[in-house]
């Protein structure tokens, strides 16, 4: 995997690589701009049970965050900009502790 964005990555930044670890854990052949801001994860990206596993590992390598059991929600993973939303937050939250 890339080197972790450790510091608090801009919307834009995060989505970018968001897509990336998408296409990763779905193997998906296309490029990270084939996928839409907004995709759902599930209908547009292939994304199951198992790859959501590989995914929230993904997040918590790459954005240096912990994703809490309780925080698991299938609405998270249905759209990107949601997801990308939730993972500017916990950045936040790790900035200021």
């Amino acid at each position: 995997m890339e080197a972790k964005l450790i510091e608090t990555a801009t919307r834009s930044e995060i989505l970018t690589k968001l897509k990336e670890l998408v296409i990763e854990v779905t193997q998906l052949k296309i490029a990270p701009e084939a996928i839409s801001d907004t995709a759902n994860l599930f209908n547009d990206c292939g994304l199951d049970s198992t790859s959501v596993v590989d995914l929230v590992v993904g997040l918590e390598q790459n954005f240096d965050i912990t994703v809490d059991d309780d925080e698991l929600d299938v609405k998270l993973f249905q759209d990107l900009s949601k997801l990308a939303e939730f993972v500017e937050a916990k950045q936040e939250l790790a900035a200021q502790a």
